[in-house]
């Protein structure tokens, strides 16, 4: 008798925080000391799928960062939000995606910036997205949802 194997259902968020994932190593290893406004940024869009790979299983589509956080939060009414999500968890993707925008956008090279905040500041979103990755996949793996993908 044979058993039935479920296949996993491939989720092309998931598959391109993965490949973003792939990219950042590749940069890391090319560029240890440089580059850490665009690592920040390629950490932060890996977040921003998981992200969008989870609400997709809830049904609801994030199409902007304004939606997110009309979709992730009370709006003081005491109806629930339509993307319930761990509160710590939606900090540390709101943080993830501040850093991610101070780096390209809030004079990352200037003088009041040196090496060491910016380091720290990678630092900071590898360990936000190590937060929300450790809340997400295990749900999207309990859906029978796809995460691991080679290209």
């Amino acid at each position: 008798m044979s058993e039935s194997v479920q296949l996993k259902t491939v989720c092309s968020f998931c598959k391109q925080a993965v490949s973003n994932e792939n990219f950042l190593v590749v940069v890391e290893a090319n560029n240890p000391s440089q580059f850490y406004d665009w690592k920040t940024t390629i950490v932060f869009y890996c977040g921003l799928h998981y992200m969008k790979s989870y609400a997709n299983t809830k049904g609801v589509n994030l199409e902007s960062h304004t939606d997110f956080n009309e979709k992730t939060k009370s709006q003081g009414t005491g109806m629930r939000p339509e993307l319930i999500i761990d509160g710590k968890i939606r900090n540390d993707y709101l943080n993830l995606r501040q850093l991610s925008y101070n780096s390209r956008y809030d004079g990352y090279f200037s003088s009041k910036i040196g090496k060491t905040l910016r380091k720290g500041r990678l630092r900071d979103s590898k360990e936000y997205l190590s937060n929300i990755k450790g809340w997400i996949v295990p749900k999207l793996e309990r859906e029978n949802i796809q995460i691991s993908y080679t290209f």
